[in-house]
């Protein structure tokens, strides 16, 4: 075999161009396979771990009525929700109104006037920087706690946005600022970004914003007890009576089981966009292979003259075929594991090699040689040994 190996590295580097170009197809094939692999794993640990570190007790519900205006929910039916149904710990019925932000020269800020219960705070994981929260003794008073990027557009603006501060509020109203939020994690389950938000009660919500009702409830399940079970009998207990209201429910694990499937079938797809590139460069090994047993007939036919079994030649081309694309292999996995390397580094996600990737690399490169590299061996070994020796 060490014979074998060292007179098809020989053979190789005897046309160092030709095997070049051959080798290029695979390493251009196989580094696109493991890239595409590898950043398809990654960006799905990535998703996983901010749904995991936001919690997986979370639940959402959404409203609405067919052919009916669309009430939303009550605060009182939200609120009450951890009494009536086992495993809801905490839940808070929030609204929203979309509003645009100025603050002095500085380019407008669209961002969101929310109106919830007391227990959002908790219930969304929201944490105050400076000020207080708004109390359910603040009544309709016009209080608002801004987001972190609303501060930032005020402060940019040279004014600031302090505790006890005005700002202008929709048809003419004035809110006063009586807390800043910390940033906070978008969360995918939350269709509310709290970093460009004014979150106030629902009174005073009401008050600004008459034509919108609470169409959202966030909860978190008690630990211990199934989230997806504790959706259903909150969907169940919220229809009763009303049967043309339609409330959906939605857990963290739900979102998380299916960006994990969608992100096994772009895995998938990926891969199979990198195996055309792979095909195109065994075909390349086979052209090359193709090309070495039309040149080198006389040496074929002098090694079958002096007792050369067919299948040695045949596992003579085979050697050399596996070795181009083994090497090609090898240096596209390397390739490829470094940009995903780059592409997960520029993003800011945290690296890791899939587990998949080295061995894939290395199987499809091997099955790309014996594939691609069968049909020239084959030939050759059919090569009559007369008529080789013939051969100028």
């Amino acid at each position: 075999m060490i014979r074998l190996l060292g007179e098809a590295f020989r053979n190789l580097t005897g046309n160092k161009q030709r095997s070049l170009l051959a080798l290029l197809g695979i390493v251009i094939g196989t580094g696109s396979v493991i890239a595409m692999v590898n950043i398809g794993a990654i960006v799905r640990q990535e998703a996983l771990r901010q749904f995991e570190a936001m919690g997986t007790d979370l639940v959402t519900l959404t409203t609405r009525s067919d052919g009916e205006l669309n009430t939303g929910f009550t605060a009182e039916e939200i609120s009450g929700l951890p009494t009536t149904v086992p495993g809801v710990g905490t839940a808070a019925a929030y609204g929203q109104r979309s509003e645009q932000f100025t603050a002095g020269s500085q380019p407008p800020m669209y961002g969101i006037l929310v109106g919830a219960t007391p227990e959002f705070m908790v219930a969304a994981e929201l944490s105050l920087a400076a000020g207080r929260a708004p109390s359910p003794f603040d009544g309709p008073e016009l209080f608002a706690v801004a987001g972190a990027d609303l501060v930032g557009l005020f402060t940019r603006a040279g004014t600031g946005l302090p505790i006890g501060s005005s700002l202008p509020g929709p048809d003419g109203s004035v809110l006063t600022i009586i807390g800043h939020l910390k940033p906070a994690i978008i969360n995918p389950l939350i269709p509310i970004d709290m970093n460009k938000a004014l979150l106030m009660s629902v009174p005073a919500f009401r008050r600004v914003a008459p034509d919108q009702g609470l169409t959202g409830a966030v909860l978190r399940i008690a630990a211990g007890n199934d989230p997806r079970g504790a959706a259903r009998e909150v969907e169940a207990q919220l229809r009763q009576g009303q049967p043309n209201r339609q409330v959906q429910a939605r857990s963290a694990e739900q979102i998380i089981e299916q960006m994990a499937n969608q992100m096994r079938l772009y895995t998938l797809l990926l891969g199979a966009i990198g195996g055309i590139s792979l095909i195109v460069g065994g075909v390349g090994v086979m052209n090359v292979m193709l090309v070495a047993v039309t040149e080198r007939r006389r040496e074929i036919g002098i090694r079958m003259a002096i007792g050369a079994r067919r299948r040695s030649i045949v596992t003579m081309f085979l050697v050399e075929a596996m070795c181009l694309s083994l090497t090609g292999g090898f240096l596209g996995t390397v390739i490829g594991v470094g940009t995903a390397y780059g592409a997960s580094s520029l993003a800011g996600w945290t690296f890791g090699v899939a587990p998949l990737a080295i061995p894939l690399g290395a199987g499809v490169s091997a099955v790309v040689g014996v594939v691609f590299g069968y049909l020239p061996a084959r030939q050759a070994s059919r090569v009559d040994p007369i008529e080789a020796l013939r051969y100028e």
